[in-house]
């Protein structure tokens, strides 16, 4: 009995110290790690780890890889860079500049970012604002009012005000609207066509919708406006303001606004995979999103704004200002930004389109983390996205996590009544048949998609994630779908 009981402590013993070398062994292996190493394994991590919108309850969310989510998405080039401890931690590109000659991007080559434009004008302005040139309580009511309706009958009774603060926070009361862009190859409107909206631009007038009662509505006008009257009191362009105010005191040599004077640039590409023609889309309204750039340098600038914001004395903004800049001037944006979350969840999310290209950042000030991404393919957005998931389980971010979503089962009846076909025009048509507990919805020209109870009228697929509502009148009778896709909608009508 002795012998026995000498032998358990002696198991005891043994355990004890293996769970002591294990704990050793630990310790070694972590203190070899380099940031370096960690960096490296925190890349991989990600090319092998990209998340979905959603999975279905009592399942994991599948990781899948970089490589192919590009593929499949038709996605030639990406360009990302990270931070974290308010420093670019690593930066990549990944596949081609275009899909003719597959010219592989390079850290310097440079995309459109669309509305990540916005912040760059509003820096400018703000710089302006430190150096006594302008007020951000300065009153554009009039001047807005000259420019909108010289020489026309029509003329607005009531009296209103315009603010430089109000332009930059999406608060001046103009309609939501978002330039298309031109093709260099034809005529470009200046600013006051696309104000007025008058040929060669192809917008309205951008008094049409006009109401101050709403407080944020996000439109390029605000900028396009803010663009004309910066101009007009410094006498300089938007190209030359921001390289003298903003982005040649950071040294930031990639990012510009107007025509790219770079070879190194990646070329626009649609959603069904062709490239944009002539390459890339002209922007006359240059503050709203005009702005080329690169993930590495845009990185830079929003660093180097949280940076004051913290209480860096000799930058770019005093730290009051850049504080009010990063700060809540409506319920969802700062000047330039979009912010949403409190206190570690605060983030700025912007995400920038033009023709052919899609950008996003997602960013964390209080956690000194974040990322920038750019593509050129109107498809960006998807792959983005899933990227961000990605990147949020790797870095601990505390949201941007996939959806979970429950299976549910309808009636044979209900789903019945939505199958037939769906007229999007006279050469696209959607089928849609059913199967067990799922909708198949076959677009003309392309593979079946399954779609999964989300209500009794609207549906979800997994991949990509695209939500459909069918349309029901009166009687209960279905007579179309509405179809979203992240910025893209298509409405198509029951024909049988």
């Amino acid at each position: 009995m002795k012998a026995g009981k000498k032998a358990k402590e002696g198991g005891k013993t043994l355990w004890s110290g293996g769970i002591f070398w294990l704990f050793l062994l630990s310790l070694i292996v972590f203190s070899c790690q380099t940031p370096e190493s960690i960096t490296s394994s925190r890349i991989k991590s990600l090319e092998q780890g990209l998340l979905r919108s959603v999975y279905f309850k009592g399942e994991k969310p599948e990781k899948l890889r970089l490589s192919d989510r590009m593929s499949f998405y038709k996605v030639p080039g990406l360009s990302l860079a990270v931070m974290d401890k308010y420093q670019v931690e690593w930066t990549k590109t990944y596949g081609f500049k275009e899909i003719i000659n597959y010219q592989p991007l390079t850290n310097q080559t440079v995309f459109q970012v669309g509305e990540l434009s916005q912040p760059v004008a509003a820096a400018v302005t703000l710089r302006l604002v430190e150096d006594g040139q302008l007020k951000l309580d300065e009153q554009l009511g009039n001047y807005y009012l000259e420019i909108a309706f010289a020489g026309r009958r029509f003329q607005p009774r009531t009296p209103f005000s315009i603010l430089i603060k109000d332009l930059l926070s999406h608060q001046a009361g103009f309609y939501p609207w978002i330039s298309e862009g031109y093709s260099c190859s034809g005529l470009v409107p200046d600013l006051t066509a696309v104000l007025r909206g008058e040929e060669p631009a192809n917008n309205f007038h951008s008094y049409r919708g006009f109401d101050q009662e709403i407080p944020v509505r996000f439109s390029d006008f605000n900028y396009v406006l803010l663009e004309k009257y910066l101009t007009e009191q410094t006498g300089l362009v938007l190209q030359e303001l921001a390289k003298e105010k903003v982005l040649g005191k950071l040294s930031l040599k990639n990012t510009f606004f107007g025509a790219p004077l770079t070879e190194d640039l990646a070329v626009g590409h649609l959603r069904e995979g062709p490239e944009v023609e002539g390459q890339w889309f002209c922007y006359p309204e240059q503050a709203a999103r005009g702005l080329w750039s690169t993930p590495e340098e845009y990185l830079k600038l929003m660093i180097e704004l949280m940076d004051c914001a913290r209480g860096k004395t000799s930058g770019l903004l005093s730290p009051t200002v850049a504080r009010e800049m990063l700060s809540f001037q409506t319920p969802r944006s700062g000047y330039g930004f979009r912010l949403e979350g409190e206190r570690e969840r605060f983030k700025i999310y912007l995400k920038g389109k033009t023709k052919g290209y899609r950008a996003a950042m997602l960013i964390y000030p209080a956690l000194g983390q974040g990322a920038v991404a750019m593509t050129n393919s109107e498809n960006g957005w998807v792959l983005i996205d899933e990227i961000f998931r990605g990147l949020s389980v790797i870095y601990d971010w505390p949201d941007f996590k996939p959806e979970e979503k429950t299976l549910f089962r309808l009636s044979p009846e209900i789903y019945q009544q939505y199958t037939g076909r769906y007229m999007v025009n006279d050469n696209y048509f959607l089928d849609i048949d059913y199967q067990d507990y799922y909708l198949t919805v076959h677009p003309t020209g392309q593979a079946a998609t399954k779609f999964y109870v989300e209500t009794q009228t609207i549906f979800f697929s997994v991949d990509p994630f695209i939500r459909i509502k069918f349309n029901l009148d009166e009687r209960g009778q279905v007579t179309g779908l509405v179809l979203w896709q992240e910025d893209y909608e298509i409405q198509a009508t029951k024909i049988n």
